[in-house]
Parts: C-alpha cells; structure tokens; sequence
C-alpha cells in the first residue's frame, strides 16, 4: 500500500504545522482537520512521523500551504466554435491549476441540461475528458426558454440538485413560481440571478463616470435588487430553496440580509470580478472588463466583501465564461459578457483578497469550499471524506500571465501581462 508523506505542512486556515500521512484505501485511518474529517490520513506533531526507509513518495512542504481543494458554484464550459469534448477538458485543466477540484456548470446554449439524453452525453465527455469534477445544473425551463418547466423528475433522478436557466430568471414568472412549489417536494435548489429584463435589455455597464465617458448605455442597479426581491418573495411564498446568483449591488446585499433574518432559505454568491474590479477598470472600451451583471462602485464592492465576512454572501465563485477572441474584439455594446477565471482562481483569491488582508485562510475555505459543497447537494458533501482532495498551493513563487498559461485556451481575462503569486499542487490523494 502506498503511502504519500508530507512533511512541515501548514494547515491554511489556523497556521498549525504538522507533518501528514496520505494513504489511500486505508479507511481505518481518519484525520480531523479545522472541522474537515480526511480520510486515509494521519496527522503527527512536525518532526514527529517516522519515515520508512524506501519510502516513495515525501514531499517537503515547508513554507507552502494546506488546505482543501475548492468548489466553484458557477462556471460555463461550452466555447462556441469548439468541439464539446475538447471544452470539458480544457476547462478540467483550467480548473485543477486553478485549485478547483469541481465545479457547478451553468447551462448553455451548447449544453441545454433539460433532458436525460443531455445529461448523460455531458456525463460522458466529463468521466472521459476533464480532469475536474462537473456537476450539471438543470434547466428550470425547457430549452432555457423560460416559458415551460423542464422535467425536474427526469433531472433529479441523473442526480440534479440545482436548476438553472444559466442565471437568467424565466420570464414568466407564473410559470417560475408553479416549477419552485413544484420543485420543493424534490428537493432542488433554484439557482436565478437578480434581474429585470425590460430594466437591463440593450444595456452593457454600469451608469457611472465611465458610462458617461464612453457614451455607453447602462443597466440600472435597480434592475439587479428589483429582480432578487421578486425571486426572494416567489421562493418564501413557493417554500422553495433560493440561490441568489452573482449578486453585484450593496442594496442587493441588504436583500438577501433581511430574508435571511426572517428565516427565508436562501444563499447568495458573488463573482470573483465583482470584488475585486469596479467600472472604472474598463479604461477605454476593453471588453475583458464586461461582464453581466456589469462591474459596479467600489461602495459596492466593500458591501459584497462585507457579507461575505459577515455570511450573508455564502460563495466566492469564478463565473467562469469562456469567450472566443474575435468576439471580445468587437465593439463594447457588441461584444459578449463575461470573463475566464478558473485558470488562476486560487492564486487571485490569494494575491487580490488574502495577501491584503481583506479576507482570512479561514473565511476563503468557507466560501470557496464548504459553502458550496453544502450547497450543491448531497452528492457533493463536506462531511464526506473522499469528496474533497487536499492540495498544497506555494504562496510564494510569481509568474506572468500569457495566453500560453491559460490552459482553458481563451484569453478573455484582464490577467494577460500581470504578474500573480502563487500556483497550486492538486490532488494529493
């Protein structure tokens, strides 16, 4: 039986130090770490683990960091004009040198995931081709159409827990409100992003200086907070579970704060980009800046980090959303939202929120691990042990980023020429 021995590890989230013991199939043995149960694992005092001679595999982890892999609630795999097979996998090798072990994959219109047919393809390519887990979430309506309700039976049993129109909310809300009375009795979760459509449609930024600059037409924040009280009021009337996706506003916040005081179940995420960049990073017209809901004040990016340390934002999610580079060279109104952020998730969490001290080890587990794998479902749980591999990630080693390190293949992301700290070992099971 082989054994994997690291030596000096840091576990992130206290600063403790010890020496582990990784041996998979050996089910006896069974670490407690910070309130996470490892299994296959022993744990020893640094300098106290006896090293057989022969030994294989030891790994000196000194001055690098433990913690668990995380999970990622919101990301898109599909890239148009790319095979299906050869996006789930390079999102896979995006994802596992970003430190994600798994992920929640949003519909598209290239994975419609309101069939079993579907379902089982996507399934396949994954089991073959991406070296990273991905959960499917199903549609809430039939061909993301928003009109129909998708056959959440069918979905649940191919082991669907969230549902999701890739983050829109239906447009027929009789018809939303009639899939979450329907959908509670089996258990799902509605994932929906805050919006009004007759509020945000032509729109591409917030309204602000930069709006004003550009000539550019912008989307009201009130379209965003208008549209999570509404799926708020739908989800407590229908008694159904609410994932607020990608909340981008501080009065948004404050929603989600007030129904969860009155008990509502509900979690909330936040995108990556809307905590650490603001409307007025999109300079002059650059397109790896737009992304939807659009980049807001810094007041609301404080408010966003805010309820992520008070727990009224439960996530931190990439919002992964690969793009093809003709598109993003179009004009700004023209071209697609959105930006990749799997390649190099955890070196950002760690360079633009932990390295400034704007968030704890502690707090980035919380809303990059165990948060999302308790809420993704019961197939993907905290409280078992093979669920979530362990990696080391080296805070102190630099690069520069270049289209040749994005292993997704795409380059819409700001990162391109900065230089960004960390890189990440994954899996060490």
């Amino acid at each position: 039986m082989t054994s994997t021995y690291i030596l000096n590890a840091t576990w992130a989230p206290t600063g403790e130090v010890f020496d582990l013991r990784l041996t998979p199939g050996s089910s006896h043995c069974v670490a407690e770490l910070g309130g996470i149960t490892i299994r296959d694992a022993k744990v020893y005092p640094s300098g106290k683990m006896s090293i057989p001679t022969g030994a294989t595999r030891v790994i000196d982890a000194t001055g690098k960091l433990f913690l668990p892999a995380l999970f990622d609630m919101h990301a898109k795999v599909e890239i148009a004009g790319r095979s299906k097979r050869e996006s789930v996998s390079r999102t896979g090798q995006a994802a596992i040198q970003g430190g994600v072990w798994g992920m929640l994959v949003m519909p598209t219109a290239g994975f419609v995931f309101d069939n079993a047919a579907t379902l089982d393809s996507f399934q396949d390519a994954v089991s073959q081709r991406s070296a990273a887990e991905m959960f499917p979430a199903g549609c809430i309506s039939l061909g993301m159409e928003g009109t129909q309700q998708a056959p959440y039976n069918t979905l649940a049993a191919r082991g669907v827990s969230i549902l999701s129109d890739g983050g829109a909310p239906p447009t027929d809300l009789l018809m939303l409100h009639r899939a979450m009375k329907y959908a509670a009795e089996l258990g799902l979760t509605f994932a929906i992003r805050g919006d009004v459509p007759a509020l945000s449609a032509g729109t591409c930024i917030h309204p602000g200086t930069t709006a004003y600059k550009l000539g550019l037409r912008s989307t009201p924040p009130c379209a965003e907070e208008i549209g999570i009280e509404t799926i708020i009021r739908l989800a407590q009337d229908a008694g159904a579970a609410l994932h607020i996706q990608t909340v981008s506003t501080a009065k948004g916040v404050e929603s989600i704060r007030r129904a969860k005081a009155a008990g509502c179940r509900i979690t909330a995420e936040v995108a990556l980009h809307h905590l650490i960049y603001t409307h007025e990073n999109i300079g002059d017209y650059d397109t790896n800046f737009k992304t939807v809901p659009p980049l807001r004040e810094q007041a609301d990016a404080d408010a966003l980090l805010a309820g992520l340390k008070d727990g009224t934002i439960d996530c931190i999610v990439s919002d992964h959303t690969p793009c093809p580079p003709f598109d993003k060279k179009q004009d700004f109104s023209t071209a697609p939202q959105g930006m990749t952020a799997l390649d190099y998730f955890l070196p950002q969490l760690y360079s633009k929120l932990v390295a400034t001290g704007k968030l704890t080890w502690e707090e980035l587990v919380r809303t990059c691990c165990l948060n999302p794998c308790r809420i993704a479902g019961p197939e993907i749980d905290e409280e078992e042990p093979d669920g979530i591999p362990l990696l080391l990630f080296d805070p102190q080693t630099t690069g520069t980023i270049s289209a040749a390190s994005l292993p997704s293949g795409t380059i819409n992301t700001p990162l391109l020429g900065q230089t960004i700290c960390g890189t990440v070992t994954l899996p060490l099971q």
